[in-house]
């Protein structure tokens, strides 16, 4: 598994949006359907999606001249994300007052409020969308795969890493209930309270790191 896959999937675990869609399920009636419908949707269309993606780069990558994919990727993503990060921190990006939920939290909540399986796994899909940190992921698979299988595998990890917030939340409304809503509840208020100075770092960080790999490669 490439480090710098393994490292954006562990940075993806935790997003707004998908705090807010589990936490809206959990405290559905019937919680373990809407997870369920949930998680395979959103994993069959990020699946299919990272496989294509991984294919298509490491074709591009082994034929002569489109070698340099990758490298100009990597600038582009970096510069994304750095763009990003400086707008988080100078405010010039909308920004909410500490503890009050985005909009597509409240969104999602409204929605996800004694829904149907159907309307959770759309929920899914569009929590799960490829953004930015799962290009730069699949980016570096793509980079790193001894092969068509080892790529498929690696995004297959990557996906469990990314979805094991829903994941863990199914396994514990079926064990521990109590539990998993009481966590996720703490996790979101934690995220949301540090929701600038996370994003800033990370982002930063991120788009950094990817701008200098692209210009050496």
């Amino acid at each position: 598994m490439s480090i710098e896959a393994l490292v954006l999937a562990l940075t993806a675990v935790i997003r707004p949006t998908t705090v807010g869609a589990v936490f809206a399920m959990l405290r559905a009636r019937h919680p373990q359907r809407l997870l369920m419908g949930f998680l395979l949707a959103g994993l069959a269309v990020s699946l299919a999606v990272g496989i294509l993606v991984v294919v298509t780069l490491q074709g591009l990558t082994s034929s002569g001249p489109l070698a340099a994919t990758r490298p100009v990727l990597d600038i582009a993503l970096g510069a994304g994300a750095l763009a990003y990060a400086v707008g988080t921190w100078t405010g010039a990006l909308p920004r909410r007052r500490v503890g009050e939920p985005s909009g597509s939290a409240m969104w999602m909540r409204r929605r996800l409020q004694d829904l149907r399986p159907s309307g959770a796994a759309m929920a899914g899909v569009l929590t799960h969308l490829p953004g930015l940190v799962y290009l730069a992921a699949l980016n570096a698979i793509a980079s790193s795969a001894t092969g068509t299988a080892d790529g498929i595998v690696q995004v297959v990890v990557y996906n469990a890493i990314w979805f094991s917030l829903p994941i863990v939340a199914l396994v514990l409304s079926v064990h521990r209930p109590n539990v998993s809503q009481d966590l996720l509840d703490r996790t979101a208020t934690w995220s949301r309270r540090h929701r600038r100075v996370l994003v800033t770092v990370f982002f930063g960080a991120l788009g950094g790191y990817l701008v200098v790999t692209g210009v050496v490669g």
